[in-house]
C-alpha cells in the first residue's frame, strides 16, 4: 500500500531492501527510493487478487524492538496501550492507526500474539506503525508490574464494568487494556488492573476492538 511503503522509506530505523511498484508510480516525488517496475500479476502472485495492494510492496526488514525496562522511566513516556489476546493482524494495524492518530505511541503486546511478518498489519496501520513503539513481552502480567512500578495506573476496558470512560479522571500515567473481541481481558491479566472502565453503547453489546480502542483514545 502506498502510504505503508512511504512510512517504511521514511523511517530512518527501518531497513527497505527494494521497493516494487506498478509504472504509475515511477515518477512519484514522495517515493525516494529505487524502484523495480512490475506488472500486475506481480502483486497478485505475493498477495492474492483480494488484497488491496495498490501496485506498491516493499521488502523490509523486522524492527529491532526497544524493551519496556529501558524506555519505561522516559519522563515522556506516560501512555500506552496493553493488547492482551488481540491476534488478528488487521485488527491490529488499526489500533496503531488509531494510537498515533491520538498521541498513544507505546504499545505492549504479548511476543506470541503479533506476527511482524503480517502484511496485513502493515496495510491497516497504513504506515503509522512505523512510529510507534511496540514492546512485546512474553507475559503481558510482567509488563503491567513493570509499569506499576513506574506510578501507572492500569484500566481495563469491560462492557460490564461500572464505571463510564467520561468519569474517569485521567493521572498522569495510564495505561489501557484492551482484550479479545471473542473473550475479553484474561482472567490472569484482570487481576493486575486498577480498575475497569467502559464505552456507554446502545442497542449492541460489543465492539469491534479497534473501534472500541478508537473511540477510548478520543475520550482521553
Amino acid at each position: 500500500g502506498y502510504h505503508t511503503v512511504l512510512g517504511a522509506i521514511q523511517n530512518k530505523n527501518r531497513i527497505v531492501h527494494r521497493v516494487a511498484i506498478l509504472e504509475k508510480f515511477i515518477n512519484d516525488p514522495q517515493i525516494h527510493f529505487k524502484k523495480n517496475i512490475e506488472k500486475i500479476k506481480f502483486f497478485e502472485k505475493l498477495f492474492g487478487k483480494q488484497f488491496a495492494h495498490q501496485g506498491i510492496a516493499a521488502e523490509i526488514e523486522e524492527l529491532q524492538l526497544p524493551k519496556l525496562e529501558t524506555e519505561v522511566s522516559n519522563k515522556n513516556f506516560d501512555k500506552i496501550l496493553i493488547l492482551d489476546g488481540i491476534t488478528d493482524p488487521r485488527n491490529i494495524g488499526s489500533i496503531c492507526r488509531s494510537a498515533l492518530a491520538f498521541n498513544f505511541k507505546n504499545i505492549l503486546i504479548n511476543e506470541k500474539e503479533i506476527n511482524a511478518t503480517s502484511y496485513e498489519m502493515y496495510k491497516a496501520s497504513s504506515g503509522s506503525i512505523e512510529n510507534l513503539k511496540i514492546f512485546k513481552v512474553s507475559n503481558i502480567k510482567n509488563g503491567i508490574n513493570i509499569l506499576k512500578k513506574n506510578n501507572f495506573w492500569v484500566y481495563g476496558l469491560d462492557s460490564k464494568a461500572n464505571k463510564e470512560m467520561k468519569e474517569l479522571k485521567l493521572p498522569e500515567k495510564i495505561a489501557y487494556v484492551f482484550g479479545s473481541e471473542g473473550f475479553g481481558i484474561k482472567t490472569i491479566v484482570k487481576k493486575y488492573c486498577d480498575d475497569f472502565i467502559k464505552i456507554k453503547i446502545h442497542h449492541i453489546e460489543s465492539l469491534n476492538v479497534s473501534v472500541a480502542t478508537g473511540i477510548a483514545l478520543f475520550e482521553s
